[in-house]
């Protein structure tokens, strides 16, 4: 295996403080914004509305393609791509059948799924710690 093996994923997650009060589009900026995708830089919220707009079309079971995208939020087809792949390798968004579309039937179904990929990860990033400590000689304490 190559040291500089393109990662399969990428999470990225901030702890940002939770909305007070339960409301649409403070809740969906806040999940964009834990999951890294609505930086301040981002003055038109782009990642935002993409999103929005995917997970909105879950609704129907459809996806949409990144022209329907581009012409729905008035975007180059360029700056969706940009931001379909980074929604892609959180595991978010997938492409299936030439169409973006939420990962999961629901958004909490997809968080779930992506639970599971992160302690995947972190199983794996444990068993090859215990290996190293082993060669090693090193003591790890068990909690």
């Amino acid at each position: 295996m190559s040291s500089y093996e393109e990662a399969l994923a990428e999470y990225v997650l901030l702890s940002v403080r939770k909305p007070s009060t339960a409301e649409y589009i403070a809740d969906l900026e806040w999940f964009c914004r834990t999951f890294g995708f609505l930086e301040s830089r981002d003055k038109q919220k782009t990642a935002y509305l993409i999103f929005k707009a995917l997970l909105e079309s879950a609704v129907q079971n459809n996806g949409l393609t990144s022209d329907e995208l581009a012409e729905k939020l008035n975007l180059t087809r360029g700056t969706m791509i940009h931001h379909l792949n980074k929604m892609m390798k959180s595991g978010l968004v997938i492409f299936h059948e030439g169409k973006f579309k939420l990962r999961e039937k629901s958004l909490k179904n997809t968080v779930e799924e992506i639970q599971r990929d992160i302690n995947r990860l972190f199983e794996n990033i444990f068993d090859v710690a215990e290996n190293v400590d082993r060669r090693l000689g090193l003591v790890s304490r068990s909690f």
